[in-house]
């Protein structure tokens, strides 16, 4: 007889019968965990199955172990209704984002040549004698960069080359760059703190959005987009379709 099976025998010899049954189904057990150690199949599921793998329980089972292992994202894209909605809003939000960062690449290559070229003026400004810059309006008067008049003084001492740009052209370029930068603040705004937060809400598995909070990010996405955003919009893009609200087997959610 095997080690094994001596070792098994000796402890059903010596206990009482009424736990020979026991000792049994403890020897089954640590079988079965040997075996699967081994990598070999033990048959272990179909015994706790009432009638065996096959059977109409453990298909069952089955199916609803499957179930439960569906996200509710998952489960709630099964019914049409919620899915075209859903469908519409990601098509949507993904047309979105990329306007959004074409336009944030846009607006930076804007933003360095606009910046150097008020870098430019400013190199060829005429100075002062302390030093500050000085600029020619349309009218004839010498100003400072903040548009205070120079004193006929000190205007008198520059020598005028020119190249120097005038009051209106370095005026003109300051608030071009500032316009390129408040829309990219803008564009960077809508993309941290609409479409970042509508991409989390929409692929969230285990907490999706209900139709109503689909309606509100679709709301959001195309109220609050930016100008900028809007001209890199694809021509194609349209709103997500408006759909009824009830829907045949919709899990209720609570958003």
């Amino acid at each position: 007889m095997r080690e094994h099976d001596l070792f098994w025998y000796n402890i059903c010899v010596e206990i009482p019968s009424d736990q020979k049954e026991i000792a049994a189904t403890k020897r089954l057990e640590f079988d079965d965990l040997q075996n699967e150690i081994a990598g070999r199949e033990t048959g272990r599921r179909a015994r706790f199955l009432k009638d065996g793998p096959g059977s109409e329980e453990a298909k069952k089972k089955e199916r609803d172990a499957q179930h439960r292992a569906l996200t509710r994202l998952a489960q709630l894209l099964n019914d049409p209704v919620y899915r075209a909605k859903y469908d519409g809003v990601s098509q949507l939000l993904s047309g979105a984002e990329q306007a959004t960062e074409t336009a944030i690449d846009q607006l930076n290559s804007q933003i360095d040549v606009a910046q150097s070229e008020l870098d430019d003026m400013m190199n060829n400004a005429a100075r002062l004698p302390d030093g500050k810059r000085a600029f020619r309006d349309a009218d004839g008067v010498v100003r400072r960069e903040d548009g205070s008049a120079v004193e006929d003084h000190l205007a008198e001492t520059i020598i005028w080359t020119g190249n120097e740009p005038s009051f209106e052209d370095v005026q003109n370029a300051k608030g071009r760059l500032d316009d390129l930068q408040a829309a990219l603040d803008a564009a960077n705004g809508y993309q941290n703190d609409v479409l970042g937060p509508a991409r989390d809400r929409i692929t969230d598995p285990d907490n999706p959005p209900s139709l109503d909070d689909l309606n509100d990010i679709q709301n959001d996405i195309q109220s609050k987009m930016p100008k900028v955003v809007q001209e890199h919009l694809p021509q194609t893009e349209t709103a997500a379709p408006d759909v009824a609200t009830q829907s045949i087997g919709l899990p209720k959610l609570g958003g």
